[in-house]
């Protein structure tokens, strides 16, 4: 496909670029930013001219980054908050914890979400052998999905805490439930799902659907993080390049590159636009031109 699309430009957007490029140089020699100078600059030297290396200085000013210590102080959070309310009745914010680690006897289970074909680095078993260094939870309190049916038959469990790192629309999650069938499971006292991070339109989504599931995560986000969502082309297009315009020139952008993964909308799956990423990796919310590696030679700049 040919390229036709232009993008005006705001008065200051060389300076613009500039400060961005430097910006991010900046974090990675400071070691605050999981990427590589060497990716980095395979990655910008990807946008030749004004136009395409505006649009890539916006989504990296746009990009919201969390690293391994990040996401294990997120982690904390939320198992020190929310979640241990919602498994220990009438307990404190370390219940959870405390009975994890010491206790003889328990009916809790963590259940990363995985299917069963999905290889041990997938983002559930991630988050749970995290959680496990983290709090020195016990063995015997981890299950995967496949089993959690016989020990709940056998009497073992009564409360099922499914571990993620992130709920974007709330699709995967809705999916994995139905698929071992966890809404046919008797004699639970509770069901909850906590994603560390977690997207709004999801929640909506697992409230509506999945009403005996409680959701805890340390962070949610909103539609205000939507790369084009109208607020944030307030701010960058300076009343010269409004959100709609920078999404069809992004539309005609990924298309040029092949960049725009089969199956996916352009915004990432549920068109949330996001551009959010984990140093372990990053969810397919968010753009792809973020964390694709396209037949056509595209160099991603994160993992995904």
């Amino acid at each position: 496909m040919k390229f036709l699309s232009v993008l005006a430009l705001p008065p200051n957007a060389l300076q613009f670029i500039e400060a961005v490029k430097q910006d991010s140089c900046s974090l990675i020699r400071m070691g605050t930013w999981g990427v590589s100078q060497a990716r980095f600059e395979k990655w910008t030297n990807q946008f030749c001219g004004d136009e395409e290396e505006f649009f890539a200085a916006c989504l990296l000013n746009q990009l919201t980054w969390r690293t391994s210590k990040q996401f294990d102080s997120s982690l904390r959070s939320v198992f020190r908050g929310g979640l241990s309310s919602v498994v220990i009745k009438g307990g404190h914010d370390l219940s959870l914890i405390d009975t994890v680690t010491v206790s003889k006897e328990s009916f809790i289970r963590f259940v990363p979400v995985i299917s069963e074909s999905d290889p041990p680095t997938k983002s559930g078993p991630l988050v749970l052998r995290k959680a496990q260094r983290l709090f020195r939870i016990k063995n015997k309190f981890l299950c995967w999905p496949w089993q959690v049916h016989e020990q709940v038959k056998h009497g073992k469990v009564k409360k099922i805490v499914f571990v993620d790192d992130f709920l974007g629309s709330g699709s995967q999650f809705e999916d994995f439930f139905g698929k071992w069938k966890f809404n046919e499971l008797e004699d639970i006292e509770t069901l909850a799902y906590a994603p560390v991070i977690a997207h709004e339109l999801g929640i909506d989504v697992l409230r509506k659907n999945l009403p005996n599931v409680a959701i805890v995560s340390s962070e949610i986000l909103s539609d205000k993080q939507n790369f084009f969502s109208e607020s944030v082309w307030a701010r960058l297009g300076q009343g010269v390049v409004t959100a709609e315009r920078a999404r069809a020139w992004y539309n005609d952008f990924i298309d040029s590159r092949g960049i725009r993964p089969r199956s996916l909308s352009a915004l990432g799956v549920g068109d949330l636009g996001l551009t959010f990423g984990f140093e372990h990796a990053t969810p397919n919310n968010s753009l792809s031109i973020l964390w694709y590696a396209s037949d056509s030679g595209w160099e991603p700049l994160l993992d995904r």
